[in-house]
């Protein structure tokens, strides 16, 4: 089975533990996916803090625009959270390589 997707794509997980079995399944799905954590907050129709990854290419890194987008689609709360983990997103990249 084939599909089109658009990345980058957010999530929420409820543990931080979860975030290793996405990374596998999706490396396994394609080695050029990267699951990266970006932000801990509360989801828009939640009340507990969640932690948010994103998914994209390696070879095409976000800017912090598309991650906003790809929060915002996702339900990342904008109104109650601050987005301040995108610098991580980029140092960790030169790391990874």
């Amino acid at each position: 089975m084939q599909t089109t997707v658009e990345l980058p794509k957010a999530f929420s997980v409820r543990d931080e533990h979860e975030f290793l079995p996405v990374q596998h399944l999706l490396s396994r799905m394609s080695p050029r996916l990267v699951v990266r954590r970006v932000a801990t907050g509360k989801h828009v129709s939640g009340d507990c803090t969640v932690f948010w990854g994103l998914v994209y290419l390696v070879d095409q890194p976000p800017d912090p625009r598309a991650v906003e987008a790809a929060l915002r689609e996702a339900g990342f709360d904008f109104a109650h959270n601050v987005l301040v983990q995108y610098c991580d997103l980029q140092s960790s990249e030169v790391e990874d390589a």
